[in-house]
């Protein structure tokens, strides 16, 4: 978000030009090291232009062998979105863990303790104030993907 930040900020120019770009530093801080319960991440943009390399084809090579994100990273379809939204909105709800890649992307249940009873009262079903939320986000939803 930062770096976005840099970017659409027009006295930086184009941070991201090989020949005429900006240095940028990251420095990383484990949540340990930082005494927080996240990491710390700290961006500075270099106030000087620079080229990435002097070799023109080094740049090209830079430039044209950059990985696809779709070869690292699957792109789910707007089914898939949409079941794995409605799962994390509702995790209660029948059908919540149908997809494979619902299970995927979804957070580890936690495991109940030794002194957790097994037996547990059956579930209420939601408020409709709780399922009016639910719907007008599964609609927002919708209108986004299919506007």
């Amino acid at each position: 978000q930062e770096i976005l930040g840099y970017i659409a900020d027009p006295d930086y120019g184009d941070i991201t030009e090989p020949k005429e770009g900006r240095d940028i530093t990251i420095e990383y801080t484990a949540a340990e090291d930082a005494g927080t319960s996240y990491p710390v991440t700290t961006i500075r943009v270099k106030p000087s232009v620079s080229p990435i390399t002097n070799d023109e084809a080094q740049v090209k090579q830079l430039l044209e062998g950059q990985t696809n994100i779709t070869d690292i990273y699957s792109e789910l379809s707007y089914d898939e979105l949409k079941s794995v939204l409605e799962g994390w909105l509702n995790p209660s709800a029948e059908g919540a863990n149908d997809t494979a890649s619902q299970q995927t992307l979804s957070s580890p249940k936690p495991t109940p303790s030794p002194s957790t009873p097994t037996a547990t009262a059956p579930q209420a079903a939601a408020p409709v104030a709780d399922r009016k939320k639910l719907d007008d986000v599964a609609n927002a939803f919708d209108d986004l993907f299919n506007s």
